[in-house]
């Protein structure tokens, strides 16, 4: 299963990062939670995680819920993030750049991940950390927190991946240590939590997967 992150920011999608906050903290993190999520991903090469999200806004009541599929190459490093199916967004990793297709309005936009409009994407474009070092270099551990069933690991990813990110959260089962999902919490008061629903991996992967065309679109500005 998972290890979802060095590739989605996204974020999952994500949609769509300054300084980061200080936290009081009574002891150090319990680092073991991380090294047993990471070595679930020992011998992974692809992923595919259907997955159900909600984003909540500060100017919209009701959350908006919508379900999504999201594949990771990780010798590749790519991703690619949808919501819909058919698919109504489309995020696909092009190195330090993701490209955004709105498809129902036959509009794309390629743009820096991390850059304005993007909280949370840098994380997911780098795709998600193989090892502990790997992990520390690329995020800071804010407290690892067990609940009844899981574990969360409560952290703010580091340089320009960290713009506009309150915290960024793995949430992982207490058991055996797999991903389940994530939950970005943003600077603007808005959030977005990701439940994975299915985990496949060492998948193969379709062909153009991460060449979506665009022929007939528009390029924008979203």
């Amino acid at each position: 299963m998972a290890n979802l992150l060095r590739l989605l920011s996204g974020a999952l999608l994500l949609a769509s990062v300054l300084s980061p906050p200080i936290f009081a903290q009574s002891s150090s993190p319990d680092m073991s939670v991380v090294d047993r999520w990471l070595a679930t991903n020992t011998g992974v090469s692809t992923l595919r995680i259907d997955f159900t999200q909600t984003r909540r806004m500060k100017s919209v009541k009701v959350p908006v819920r919508q379900e999504g599929t999201l594949w990771l190459d990780y010798q590749n490093r790519q991703f690619r993030w949808q919501l819909g199916d058919p698919a109504q967004t489309i995020v696909v990793s092009l190195g330090q750049n993701v490209l955004i297709i709105r498809n129902p309005m036959k509009r794309y936009e390629i743009r820096q991940a991390g850059s304005g409009g993007t909280p949370g994407m840098a994380a997911m474009a780098n795709g998600f950390p193989r090892t502990l070092q790997e992990f520390q270099q690329r995020y800071r551990v804010i407290e690892t927190r067990p609940e009844a069933n899981t574990s969360r690991i409560v952290t703010r990813p580091l340089g320009v991946a960290g713009r506009g990110v309150e915290t960024f959260t793995f949430v992982v089962d207490a058991s055996h240590f797999r991903l389940l999902g994530i939950e970005i919490d943003l600077e603007d008061g808005s959030s977005l939590d990701t439940v994975f629903r299915r985990v496949e991996p060492n998948i193969d992967l379709p062909k153009g997967l991460f060449q979506p065309s665009v022929d007939g679109y528009t390029e924008t500005k979203f």
